[in-house]
């Protein structure tokens, strides 16, 4: 995941996008990343709370799971509407 947000930066540069791009970018990309660190650490603080099924624990995780979910189809519609413009001009 880190990989590819870098690899989308330095597409970014060498599409020599202007410095508002960038920062949409780059916002972007940390926001999938926070995400992805946010969901990690309260799937870990739910399993250490009990190892037993527990359905209110399930719908935790699966709103923190949503979370990331949605800051990705927020990056897709981001990356979609910065790189099209300069790939396809």
């Amino acid at each position: 995941m880190f990989m590819l947000g870098g690899l989308a930066f330095l597409l970014g540069l060498y599409l020599r996008f202007n410095a508002v791009e960038l920062v949409a970018l780059s916002g972007t990309v940390t926001l999938v990343f926070m995400a992805e660190i946010f969901n990690t650490a309260i799937e870990m603080l739910m399993d250490m709370l009990t190892s037993k099924y527990r359905l209110r624990i399930k719908l935790v995780k699966d709103i923190a799971a949503g979370v990331v979910l949605v800051t990705c189809l927020n990056a897709v519609a981001v990356g979609y509407i910065l790189f099209a413009k300069k790939i396809f001009k």
